[in-house]
């Protein structure tokens, strides 16, 4: 295990009804105005929720500013104008209401609030550091982002998107109420539980040796999934399945899967990243038809850690004399699950057009030596042959 500093100051405030409360826990935190920020037109299932919400926001005396109209992939342009209006009506809390999109955008405008430069060219191209941000509560509806415990925020400009990263707009508080996610459609339950594995995926497959224990949470994390997704496809008002899948959200993304193993791999999200920017597809369909392309490409680069995870999280049986057999096996297994919860596994399937391809990886985030990736270094040839991966049907 190597070094590292964990940083989680999140106080979550987890179970039934406790966005009630919201006002209460608020005003107790020295809050006097806050931002609330919604999807708003077009997320009907989400009304009672803000209704509940403001009604506690009432109730407390709590001043608040409505913020809605927020996207999935958010925009940077359009989170700049939650900026400006959080400047003039003076807000001192955010308390976006929401999945990721509305978390990340809360993150951003908490940041933008002190921060007079261009919040994109600088921070989120990764050029600046955060100085002050105002303090976020999240009340979140979507488990899958992990975003209300974690210290990265997403933002998409023109067929561009990019992440920032940085503890302090780590949220102060989250509030969860799994019961939230009871009205979810199916497929937005499936592909942000998806995004759950994506995120245990890139802290598991490092090169760090000896990491007994936080393999053992992604692999928990992992497995969780697996068992509690068709649960709550099957039954969407089980509360232990939904519960469940919202503490994994949690896990697999604020980092205590990832103490001690040095990088975190973000290739499948970098990757996905650009086709959600070009065509605004769900976030956890991409990572799901990226995840098998890239564990083929990269396999052989430290067999040894796909055959610990196949063995131990999918079941299949370690043969020393075929471990590529076993690996193929694995990839199998990890396809056949995403199609058996309604996710799919090819580009083709989200609109990917092949003749996008070369502009699509020659965007994808690199690191100072020009290549993308930890686990294994990518050339933009490499990123080139895993979309082209991601594209073949089987």
């Amino acid at each position: 295990m190597q070094d590292f500093q964990f940083y989680s100051p999140t106080r979550f405030v987890f179970g039934r009804g406790k966005e009630n409360e919201v006002g209460e826990i608020l005003s107790q935190a020295g809050a006097t105005k806050v931002m609330l920020c919604h999807y708003g037109e077009g997320a009907d299932y989400e009304k009672p929720i803000i209704e509940r919400v403001v009604a506690s926001l009432e109730k407390t005396g709590l001043a608040y500013v409505d913020f809605a109209g927020i996207q999935a992939n958010p925009s940077a342009d359009r989170s700049q104008e939650g900026v400006e209006i959080a400047r003039a009506e003076g807000v001192d809390w955010m308390l976006p209401v929401g999945g990721g999109s509305v978390i990340d955008t809360a993150k951003y405008i908490a940041v933008g609030y002190y921060y007079e430069g261009d919040m994109w060219e600088d921070l989120y191209a990764g050029n600046g550091k955060v100085e002050k941000a105002l303090p976020v509560c999240t009340i979140n509806t979507l488990p899958g982002t992990g975003s209300e415990g974690s210290n990265s925020s997403v933002m998409g400009k023109g067929v561009l998107k990019r992440s920032l990263n940085d503890d302090m707009i780590r949220p102060k508080i989250a509030i969860m109420d799994p019961e939230l996610a009871f009205t979810l459609p199916p497929f937005q339950t499936a592909s942000a539980a998806v995004d759950i594995m994506a995120h245990a995926h890139e802290r598991y497959f490092t090169i760090t040796d000896d990491n007994f224990l936080t393999d053992g949470l992604g692999e928990a994390v992992i497995k969780t999934v697996i068992k509690y997704l068709p649960i709550a496809l099957e039954d969407p008002t089980n509360y232990e399945a939904r519960a469940q899948l919202h503490w994994a959200s949690v896990l697999a993304h604020n980092d205590s899967c990832g103490v001690g193993r040095g990088f975190v791999d973000g290739t499948v999200h970098g990757i996905e990243s650009e086709i959600g920017g070009m065509y605004h597809s769900a976030h956890g369909a991409g990572c799901a038809c990226v995840t098998p392309a890239w564990m083929s490409y990269v396999w052989s680069e430290h067999p040894s850690r796909f055959v610990r995870y196949f063995e131990k999280v999918w079941g299949v049986e370690n043969d020393p004399f075929d471990q590529e057999g076993m690996i193929k096996e694995g990839i199998k297994r990890i396809k056949d699950f995403y199609v058996s919860v309604g996710i799919p596994v090819h580009y083709g399937e989200l609109g990917v057009k092949e003749e996008d391809i070369p502009t699509l990886a020659s965007t994808v985030r690199r690191g100072p030596d020009g290549m993308a990736g930890h686990f294994k270094k990518l050339s933009t040839e490499d990123i080139i042959n895993i979309y082209h991966l991601c594209m073949e049907e089987d």
